[in-house]
């Protein structure tokens, strides 16, 4: 973890962070300010990333929050002008989607794993390719999902 090559993976994903903020905060000084502490938050958990495989995903997952926590934070107008399209439905399927970010963190590894292959993985797996990976019997995946997704649900019922 020395500076200059924390640099480098700045500049080598400095593209994919602004065009993730720039989605979410159009504006280009919130743009920047979600550059600046997905950054930040770069730093400091550098020593800590395991596999820099997921270095991209995690940089995406990162922008997102700290997007959505700046689309927050931002006071709201009251009046809107006549060219501007209130874009709330947008705004909420981001919270919504970053609620479920937050309740699949709390369920047990085994539960997230599964979840994640079954529901958010990039790569389609069988049900065999999912319990290879996860070390569990086929036939154990139908009611590990079932407890899980009634898990996650509680969770994000209580959110």
């Amino acid at each position: 973890g020395d500076e200059a090559s924390w640099a480098e993976l700045i500049r080598k994903y400095q593209r994919l962070i602004y065009s993730t903020a720039r989605v979410l905060c159009p504006e280009p000084a919130d743009t920047a300010d979600v550059f600046q502490q997905v950054c930040l938050e770069l730093y400091r958990r550098l020593l800590h990333l395991r596999d820099v495989q997921s270095l991209p995903k995690w940089l995406i997952k990162v922008t997102r929050a700290k997007s959505v926590d700046m689309l927050r934070r931002r006071p709201r107008t009251t009046e809107l002008a006549e060219d501007e399209i209130p874009c709330d439905p947008q705004i909420e399927t981001l919270e919504r989607h970053h609620e479920l970010e937050q309740a699949l963190e709390q369920l047990p590894e085994r539960s997230r794993r599964l979840l994640n292959h079954l529901y958010f993985s990039e790569e389609p797996l069988s049900y065999a390719e999912i319990a290879q990976r996860l070390g569990i019997p086929v036939s154990s995946i139908g009611p590990t999902r079932a407890r899980s997704l009634q898990k996650l649900r509680r969770l994000m019922q209580s959110q």
